[in-house]
């Protein structure tokens, strides 16, 4: 089973405000996540990944996509 994130989870991981990332999505620049739950964005990890490249955000490592948000943040 793969790790899947919500927009908050993706927002704490690229430490970007979720509306920012929202806005990009709403206006097409890029491309929705091709999974929805209760018409919710499901973001995979390699949605993850293009988001990051797509806002020039470097991820800690292969494992920052394999973690929730939460442990990242320590939480």
């Amino acid at each position: 089973m793969s790790t899947s994130y919500s927009l908050k989870d993706v927002a704490a991981m690229l430490r970007l405000p979720a509306y920012k990332i929202e806005y990009r999505l709403a206006h097409g620049r890029v491309p929705e996540p091709a999974q929805r739950i209760g018409n919710r964005r499901v973001f995979m990890p390699e949605d993850v990944q293009r988001l990051a490249e797509h806002f020039g955000v470097k991820l800690p490592g292969a494992e920052a996509t394999a973690q929730p948000a939460a442990e990242i943040a320590g939480v």
